[in-house]
């Protein structure tokens, strides 16, 4: 069976940049959320390889050196999140990676 081009197109399109994809997540998932509790449930209805996309986004973003304040506004502004130490990217670093986390529980608990 042939694949029609549209979609063949679709699949072979790269993937966008580990920054996009997290900006999306955050926007998408976290952004109304009134704590990770809620992050949690929603993420529920997610396929795993597309948490699994999400995760390697994020480890992604965190393994390469970002311009400062990128990683502050991913999280306060596009995941509309406040942080302990708002001014930080440190801070900021740590809530990714605990999100991540998170992320990854939610894939084992799923598989």
């Amino acid at each position: 069976m042939e694949i029609p081009e549209p979609l063949r197109e679709l699949l072979n399109r790269p993937s966008p940049p580990a920054i996009e994809q997290v900006r999306d997540f955050l926007g998408t998932w976290v952004a109304d959320c009134d704590g990770l509790h809620e992050v949690r449930e929603q993420m529920g209805s997610l396929q795993i390889r597309i948490l699994r996309g999400y995760v390697e986004a994020i480890e992604t973003l965190l393994a390469t050196p970002q311009p400062p304040d990128t990683l502050r506004h991913l999280v306060t502004w596009d995941g509309n999140w406040v942080l302990d130490a708002p001014s930080s990217d440190e801070a900021a670093a740590a809530w990714l990676r605990e999100l991540a986390t998170l992320i990854r529980s939610v894939i084992d608990e799923t598989a």
